[in-house]
């Protein structure tokens, strides 16, 4: 069973935990519904829940509230079908006025950092986007302004989302306006494509074709993903990306991690991502579950490291201040090594140049000089003799030149063996009666 930690407590164990969170390279967050309680939204399994909402409203109709979300129940009647429509107007218009909350802000301020590698969300609500977050959608196009790609998303929602409406006959996708207007497009309407095409079949006097009803781009129980494909290969890479480091001095090393906010994990889906993700590298991965209740039991043994009961947002908020002293600690730092990189040391001091006397003028006697002349020498000072020091005080004394030893030319060899190689030139010359003379110089033998 994993290590259980309560959050009013203030041992050193948690507070040990929010530091290697807070000090993590990169976070993965999985995500339910609990984390929008605090917005307005409710949750689903709760006692104020929406399925005990739908059963106390319409219990003459389903038997329980999660029937109006299994997609074998909800379309076998026209009933409750319509009451379904109802409840996702309503769920819509609930979301468009709800605006994010502490734990959003949380994973916003996790991509600002660089440390979040996914935020993965059960939530329809479409909070991620409104915090800042890119989020990825498969019914937007690639020309569209809100068009992410999978690479480059920060949040993937699970379950779908309210932002589109979708027809079940042709699979032609709408926006779903988050007004109740007479000309806004919502849940339960007609399809227009399916309308255009049939009105073009009876105007050539064709037989009418049959027209599919618009229902929220959201997946129901009993009902296949329709992107599980594109969800399983991002699944895939971030759980590489977890593997990517080895046990090898991973203790002083910040870790990757895994944490999950605000669900019960009961949806099947869920429970394989959490573990996928937290099983890719256990060596170096560490996996937190924060939650108000208990939730992981026996069967989660090796799989999760740590279980928080407690307020979501009251952790988040710790891990927050965490990040405040992190960031004091690093300012501090950074204005020691600046004050003590911009202080003068004895290799500053400046030095005297060392001039030619040549290149010197003379100095004009100062005026509290003593009295009498001074005696220049007139004998030509020599290039090698070089300034020691500078010029002289306001006493008018003047600091002695030290000068250097001349340069000793190179001993030259004697004129005779200089001349020897000419001699023997000229005596095999004379010989064969082949004397060259280039140069009026004469050359005395």
């Amino acid at each position: 069973m994993p290590e259980t930690l309560r959050l009013r407590d203030q041992g050193d164990e948690l507070a040990d935990l929010v530091k290697r969170v807070a000090a993590a390279r990169r976070v993965v967050v999985v995500t339910g519904a609990g984390i929008s309680v605090n917005c307005g939204i409710p949750d689903f399994r709760s006692s104020t829940g929406l399925f005990q909402q739908i059963r106390a409203a319409h219990g003459d109709v389903v038997s329980s509230g999660r029937d109006l979300f299994d997609a074998s129940v909800v379309f076998r009647s026209a009933q409750t079908a319509d009451v379904f429509y109802h409840w996702m107007t309503h769920l819509r218009h609930q979301c468009a006025g709800a605006q994010p909350g502490a734990v959003h802000r949380f994973i916003r301020q996790l991509a600002d950092r660089g440390t979040l590698l996914r935020s993965y969300t059960q939530n329809i609500d479409g909070l991620e986007r409104k915090a800042g977050l890119s989020v990825w959608d498969p019914y937007s196009a690639k020309g569209d302004a809100e068009h992410v790609p999978w690479q480059a998303a920060q949040s993937v929602p699970l379950h779908g989302s309210m932002e589109h409406l979708s027809c079940q006959l042709c699979s032609s996708s709408y926006h779903f306006s988050e007004q109740s207007s007479e000309s806004a497009i919502r849940a339960g309407d007609e399809c227009p494509d399916c309308q255009a095409r049939s009105q073009v079949r009876e105007a050539c006097g064709r037989r009418s074709l049959a027209t599919g009803k618009l229902r929220p781009t959201v997946v129901l129980y009993e009902e296949p993903h329709p992107h599980c494909e594109d969800i399983a290969k991002i699944i895939s890479h971030d759980a590489r990306a977890l593997g990517t480091r080895r046990s090898s001095g991973v203790s002083k090393q910040p870790q990757d991690v895994v944490l999950v906010f605000g669900t019960t994990l009961k949806v099947p889906g869920c429970r394989q991502l959490v573990r996928k993700l937290a099983t890719a590298s256990p060596e170096t991965t560490l996996t937190v579950f924060v939650n108000n209740e208990p939730v992981c039991g026996k069967s989660w043994d090796g799989i999760v490291d740590y279980q928080v009961i407690g307020n979501v947002e009251d952790w988040c908020a710790r891990v927050e201040r965490k990040w405040s002293v992190q960031t004091k600690i690093t300012q501090w730092t950074k204005t020691r090594k600046s004050g003590a990189s911009v202080a003068p040391s004895s290799k500053d001091k400046p030095k005297v140049a060392v001039i030619a006397k040549e290149n010197v003028p003379a100095a004009d006697p100062p005026s509290n000089a003593i009295s009498g002349k001074q005696t220049v020498s007139k004998k030509r000072k020599s290039p090698a003799c070089v300034d020691s020091g500078t010029e002289g005080s306001d006493s008018g004394t003047i600091r002695k030149r030290k000068r250097q030893r001349p340069c000793t030319p190179p001993a030259l060899p004697p004129v005779n063996e200089l001349l020897l190689p000419i001699r023997r030139s000229l005596r095999i010359a004379t010989q064969q009666n082949h004397v060259y003379c280039h140069s009026p110089v004469s050359i005395c033998i």
